[in-house]
């Protein structure tokens, strides 16, 4: 029972306000779900994180002009906190409950590994950051930002060729990413014909005096870390505590703000990284084709995260870019038209990337880059500049 004027008031007021948002949301057309599988939070969440921001602020970019086509992009999100079964899980719910047209992330190689079967079973497009991730396979559903760990690994072998280095030493994890770094290596040594000599360790060791040791008898001119993030602090700490003065090398899964800090204090005296033109876009002449889209992303997401780009918000911002670009050429009616997107995908050539290059797919072609996306950087005084 309704009491008193100002309560009918008010219900009608309310009666009012429904019917308004009502019709705006009869006049407005259904947004196309897009599922984000992130890595936010966790041991990776320094890559996820500004992927995510990057996502969001270009969905947000999109919906400021009127969506797609009067579509609004709804984006779906889902923090897998670095761990492979709950991004499994969260690609089942992403699919299943959520019902979305395709899923960027996740960020790194277990748990994209992890979303892989599911995404192929069920056809829906997932759009990884990972170098290492396996995205060419027959009727894949996969696709990935960056250049693949083989072309980092080749551009430093090719780094050292330049500088006459004939003896190398590779110390990799034994983690997912690290086992794909030895393999990488170790066929890539063999292949440009250098001599080497390769340790392995475990992430959570806090010591690599002794694999650092025996790298040491075969006197190398260059060392080649395969891991991301924490570890390499503490082999480069040791690498500095024994006296190692030749150059050291890691991949690109380590150009952040985050590294950056890690390597504060300890930071060897050339410390090389195959990466992105977007992270020393500022070095770039204005004629650099994407300068402009990399100095215009870079400003609006200063503007909206008060912090700058790196190499995982530009992989994150291209991802969603690129699958809407395909949305817009499909007008998607529901999941089942996520073989539309993949296909469309396949189809779009030359497209311009805040990466610093362009896309090119192809059927056989889930990356859509060539070795030339990479450019050799180096980390002098805590700052990523080009490599000499």
């Amino acid at each position: 029972m309704i009491r008193g004027k100002k309560t009918v008031l008010l219900v009608a007021l309310c009666i009012g306000i429904l019917f308004t948002v009502s019709l705006a949301s009869a006049q407005q057309k259904a947004p196309f779900k897009i599922g984000v599988n992130m890595d936010v939070t966790g041991y990776a969440g320094w890559t996820g994180e500004p992927s995510l921001r990057a996502t969001q602020l270009y969905a947000e970019e999109v919906n400021t002009l009127g969506g797609i086509d009067g579509h609004p992009i709804e984006l779906v999100i889902y923090d897998n906190e670095s761990d492979a079964e709950k991004s499994m899980n969260v690609t089942k719910k992403l699919i299943q409950r959520d019902k979305v047209l395709a899923i960027m992330g996740p960020t790194i190689t277990a748990t994209s590994n992890a979303a892989r079967p599911v995404v192929q079973e069920e056809k829906i497009v997932l759009y990884s950051n990972s170098a290492s991730f396996q995205t060419d396979f027959p009727d894949s559903f996969c696709f990935s930002a960056g250049i693949s760990s083989s072309m980092m690994v080749d551009s430093i072998f090719e780094y050292f060729i330049k500088k006459g280095f004939k003896r190398i030493a590779l110390l990799c994890a034994t983690d997912s990413t690290g086992q794909t770094w030895f393999e990488m290596t170790t066929t890539a040594a063999k292949k440009f014909g250098l001599e080497f000599a390769s340790e392995r360790f475990n992430v959570k060791d806090l010591d690599m005096t002794s694999q650092l040791a025996k790298l040491k008898t075969i006197n190398p001119q260059g060392l080649i870390v395969g891991v991301s993030g924490a570890p390499n602090a503490v082999v480069a700490k040791n690498f500095n505590q024994m006296g190692f003065k030749i150059p050291y090398a890691t991949g690109g899964g380590n150009i952040s703000e985050s590294f950056l800090k890690l390597m504060a204090d300890i930071e060897p005296e050339t410390l090389i990284i195959p990466g992105a033109y977007c992270v020393v876009w500022k070095e770039l002449p204005d004629s650099f084709p994407q300068k402009k889209l990399m100095v215009g992303f870079n400003s609006a997401f200063q503007r909206k995260f008060k912090k700058e780009i790196d190499i995982y918000a530009a992989y994150g911002y291209d991802a969603i870019r690129v699958t809407v670009e395909a949305i817009k050429q499909v007008k998607p009616d529901g999941p089942q038209d996520s073989v539309k997107i993949r296909n469309a995908i396949e189809k779009i050539k030359g497209f311009p990337a805040a990466y610093g290059t362009t896309y090119t797919f192809s059927k056989d072609d889930h990356r859509g880059l060539k070795k030339d996306a990479c450019v050799m950087v180096q980390v002098k005084s805590g700052k990523f500049v080009m490599a000499k």
